[in-house]
């Protein structure tokens, strides 16, 4: 073997704003770095401060970069100085500390529920390259966006590797077992939901065909279409699932689910509502739309409702001789929800994909039935921008062109899902159709323009080719917001279809005071021709397995669901006032690279690298440093069942703290169960021992599904069940919560095995490397890497490096101990 010589070192080098580059190397005393995967690396150092020649020199921020030694220079670390010596009063050593260039990112702020950086992340999405097979949805081009955009960070400073082309394909057979037990888990989510008495997403209306089951004597069509109009009304209403049973609760009891044209004294219709007692005109009670919508009103205003047992909520609204009597139709109620949760919202016959929770025909005739209940909504232009408090008001005080479908978007949709105001915006975020299909197409926009910038006005299509619904224009009668007269084609310039909406041709058309459709609406007997699924979603890839396992929902980074009070709070902050939302980026950022299962951090010149943790060496994605025994210092492996895991929870949360401002009240809120549940009913972000697909995919470990129970049983039995439950701000979608809880629990079961190993001087060592010492038979992944150094007669130059995930390099695999590497 050739002779070295060792010959450890240390430079580090200053950019000052007033004395340019430094070299404070000769004056070293001593220091300590560690670099971290997944957080800010930092290092900390001693200079002789003599004559005092550093005295107000640095100021915090000033560039710092080392260059460490074992055989040749090579450069460690770039990064920014944190605390440096402002006066002294004699000679001495001062200390300086300083963070690594991700420190741009920890102490920048950003508020990711305003509109534009909503938009930016959409356009992104929208921008990113569909990769053919499998991609992680657009996330790439969302990271190099946001810190090109938003940070001024350079994209040739950014560096994101590929996930292991072999990796897709080996997990994608524990997502098909995932993809099969939800159906399960979804019932199971329903009943927690239930019991919490918390809100469901969406509001979709209600399809009586959904209503296959027996429902205790309430079977007939008439009782599953009355009991599907009261699911619809209350979900239009922003009425929770818990709010939706006790409706149908209080009809099964006081009607039996009909609609009786008699009653009690003066009582009528489905709740024997009476017109004596204000519930409106006999005819408006016979009609069960409006009466499910009074009884909703009253609910809404019983406070507690949600901490009351359901019988005494039914109680509260009917004031009843019998209170009692309701919790009886307590089963039969609750498994009607759940049967029309589960079949959606629309009339089965549209024939389109469940993009979002609404069909286009709902969205006209949703928008339709607005305006016949509200005949007088004045167009206005007063309210600029979107104001969640002006589209929420039942009827807004005013409304113009983009914001009357602004509101019809969020009444449907239960989220403006980044849908913008103003006409030219809106149909940017439209897919682009022609005017013609989009005037035979309900809830299609067509919008009136000299160019695509140029837009200045938009309506809403009845699908008859003519009619359109919408704030104002020329001859708009007797109303300025409603249905207005037919138009020719030729009068529109352009037409859009929205994101989330499941657009069909031979829909039939929207329903006139009992009467369907318009004059010359497209039959319900012609052929339906799908016109646009989820395949039009941002992020959307339609050759990914996993995007077609689990449906057309978008993987959007951003939630902007209108419960999340932050999203309301971003819209009405402004000013002096538009940083109380904001919040540091690169927890968001984490989150990110989290839900494409990558570690992240500073590279040795300054550059942000992500990759993906190939913990055991599965994948070939890890580089490798060989270690001979003369270099280990000494270590020791510690097992702890401290990290240990069963089953990982993934579900999205609002960005920040717990903690969130009302503006309504100027309080702070805390984020109630109900959002959590909401997210928790549809979460793919589940991965426990019990998947046998998680043993191969994750460990490379083959085994019969048999065996796979077994050893899953075998686990359960020595440490229990093990849930970890996290709340992830920046997710939504399938395929982004599935990728998180893979991540998450891989690296918890890497974590059960830790240690600290010392050795000798290794600038060239650095996170998410493996280690191998061949004469061990040991293998580790390295999670933080300290260097340490001391100058002077007593000196030093050490390496710590921190691990995980200890393997054999041969023998028998076993996990619980240590498993194979490579997993061979």
């Amino acid at each position: 073997m050739p002779n070295f010589v060792l010959a450890p070192g240390v430079k580090v080098y200053i950019a000052t704003e007033k004395h340019g580059i430094i070299d404070v190397s000769d004056d070293l005393v001593e220091g300590s770095m560690t670099r971290r995967s997944d957080g800010v690396s930092s290092f900390s150092f001693s200079l002789q401060n003599v004559r005092r020649k550093y005295d107000g020199v640095m100021s915090p921020n000033d560039r710092v970069a080392v260059q460490m030694k074992r055989l040749k220079w090579v450069q460690v670390y770039t990064g920014y100085l944190n605390k440096v010596p402002l006066v002294t009063a004699w000679p001495r050593v001062v200390h300086l500390t300083s963070s690594c260039s991700l420190k741009r990112l920890q102490y920048w702020y950003w508020d990711s529920h305003s509109e534009a950086s909503q938009m930016m992340v959409r356009q992104a999405l929208e921008d990113a390259a569909k990769e053919s097979g499998v991609s992680d949805g657009g996330m790439t081009n969302v990271v190099l966006t946001i810190l090109k955009k938003v940070v001024g960070w350079p994209e040739s400073k950014a560096h994101i590797a590929k996930i292991p082309g072999n990796w897709y394909k080996v997990v994608e057979t524990l997502a098909k077992q995932i993809n099969a037990e939800l159906d399960d888990a979804d019932k199971i989510a329903r009943t927690l939901l239930e019991s919490l008495g918390t809100a469901s997403v969406g509001v979709g209306g209600g399809d009586a065909s959904s209503l296959t089951g027996e429902y205790g004597g309430f079977n007939s069509s008439e009782q599953k279409k009355n009991a599907a109009t009261i699911y619809s009304v209350g979900k239009q209403r922003g009425g929770s699932t818990r709010d939706c049973i006790i409706a149908i609760m209080t009809a099964m009891q006081e009607s039996g689910l009909v609609n009786l044209d008699h009653g009690d004294r003066d009582s009528i219709g489905l709740f024997q509502q009476r017109p004596s007692q204000g519930w409106g005109t006999k005819a408006e009670i016979m009609n069960p739309e409006y009466s499910a919508g009074k009884f909703f009103e009253a609910l809404f205003k019983v406070k507690n409702r949600n901490s009351m047992e359901l019988w005494e909520a039914c109680q509260a609204v009917q004031r009843s001789g019998l209170p009692r009597a309701y919790a009886q139709h307590e089963k039969p109620a609750t498994a009607m929800v759940r049967d029309l949760e589960k079949g959606g919202g629309g009339d089965k016959s549209l024939n389109s994909k469940p993009q979002g929770t609404s069909s286009g025909l709902a969205l006209a005739q949703t928008a339709v039935n607005y305006c016949s209940k509200y005949p007088n909504i004045p167009y206005t232009q007063k309210y600029g921008g979107t104001q969640m408090d002006v589209l929420t008001a039942n009827p807004p005080p005013g409304l113009d062109c983009s914001s009357f479908v602004q509101a019809m978007y969020l009444r449907t949709m239960g989220s403006l899902y980044s849908l913008p105001r103003v006409a030219a915006d809106q149909y940017a975020f439209c897919k682009s159709v022609s005017v013609e299909t989009a005037l035979k197409t309900p809830g299609a926009l067509v919008f009136k323009g000299g160019s695509p910038s140029g837009i200045y006005h938009v309506e809403m299509s009845l699908g008859d080719g003519k009619s359109t619904v919408g704030a104002h224009r020329a001859g708009a009668k007797p109303h300025d917001v409603g249905v207005n007269p037919p138009s020719s084609a030729s009068y529109w310039d352009y037409g859009g279809f929205l994101p989330r909406i499941a657009y069909t041709t031979g829909a039939g058309g929207v329903i006139f005071e009992g009467t369907t459709g318009v004059e010359g609406a497209a039959s319900s007997t012609e052929p339906v021709v799908e016109l646009v699924t989820g395949a039009d979603a941002p992020g959307y890839n339609p050759d990914d397995p996993f995007d077609k396992m689990f449906g057309d929902n978008a993987w959007l980074p951003i939630s902007t669901a209108e419960n999340d009070p932050n999203y309301a709070m971003a819209q009405m902050l402004a000013g002096p006032r538009a940083l109380l939302n904001d919040q540091p980026l690169l927890p968001y950022l984490k989150n990110l690279f989290n839900s494409t299962m990558r570690s992240f951090s500073s590279a040795p010149n300054g550059d942000l690298i992500a990759w993906y943790p190939d913990y055991y060496g599965m994948w070939g994605a890890a580089a490798k440093m060989v270690i001979e025994p003369i270099e280990v210092q000494d270590f020791e492996v510690s097992w702890s069942d401290d990290y240990m895991v069963t089953h990982q929870f993934v579900v999205t949360s609002p960005q920040g703290s717990t903690n969130t401002f009302d503006p309504a009240t100027g309080t702070i809120q805390a984020i109630t169960q109900d959002y959590l549940a909401q997210a928790a009913i549809f979460t793919t972000g589940v991965v426990s021992v019990d998947f046998p697909g998680v043993w191969k995919a994750l460990f490379g470990m083959d085994m019969t599904e048999k065996q796979a129970k077994a050893y899953a049983d075998s686990i359960k039995k020595r440490f229990g069940a093990r849930p970890d439950y996290q709340q992830l701000p920046g997710l939504v979608g399938p395929k982004a919560q599935l990728f998180a809880a893979i991540f998450l629990f891989m690296r918890q079961f890497a974590y059960q095995y830790q240690a600290s190993v010392p050795l000798t001087f290794m600038p060239e060592l650095y996170p998410g490397m493996l280690i191998q010492i061949p004469a061990f038979n040991f293998q580790a992944y390295v999670t933080t890497v300290t260097h340490s150094f001391k100058f002077g007669p007593d000196g030093y130059f050490n390496t710590a490096v921190n691990i995980a995930a200890p393997a054999r390099l041969t023998g028998d695999k076993k996990l619980l101990g240590l498993p194979m590497a490579g997993g061979q």
